[in-house]
């Protein structure tokens, strides 16, 4: 069952009409799980050029609301540079708490001095997910990409 959504009104003056955010419930089980814990720790220990894996984990933390799941996937060069303790890996994915797409985005945009931004939904979303839930949305997983 969806989450119930939560509608606040916010009136900064007399001149001004009035706010309308409209934000979702938080969710009820909202930590971290111990799969995701090990990813969180496999992109904190990455870093090149402008991506920063400690810094990212951090504000993924402080933002956990926003996200669902987290993830920065290996390529085939990482085979070549394991030996010598380095994580080859370019994008991260991010499957975004619905409601939370505009947050997530703008947190990116400001802080991950990424190279690449761009949103994933509809069929390309429900074949990386594995699941119908997400057809008619989108913007579902934001992927960020560093040069």
């Amino acid at each position: 069952m969806p989450a119930k959504k939560k509608i606040t009104i916010k009136k900064k003056d007399e001149r001004t009409a009035p706010k309308v955010e409209v934000r979702p419930a938080p969710r009820k089980n909202a930590k971290i799980s111990k799969a995701q814990k090990f990813q969180l720790d496999l992109i904190a220990r990455t870093n090149f050029n402008f991506f920063n894996g400690k810094k990212i984990v951090e504000l993924l933390k402080e933002n956990r609301k926003i996200w669902r799941s987290v993830y920065l996937p290996l390529s085939s060069i990482s085979l070549r540079d394991l030996e010598n303790d380095s994580w080859h890996a370019d994008t991260l994915y991010i499957y975004v708490e619905d409601g939370w797409q505009f947050s997530l985005e703008e947190l990116v945009r400001e802080q991950f001095e990424a190279d690449e931004i761009h949103w994933i939904g509809s069929s390309s979303a429900v074949d990386m997910l594995g699941t119908t839930e997400v057809i008619n949305k989108s913007q579902v997983i934001l992927s960020i990409w560093w040069d």
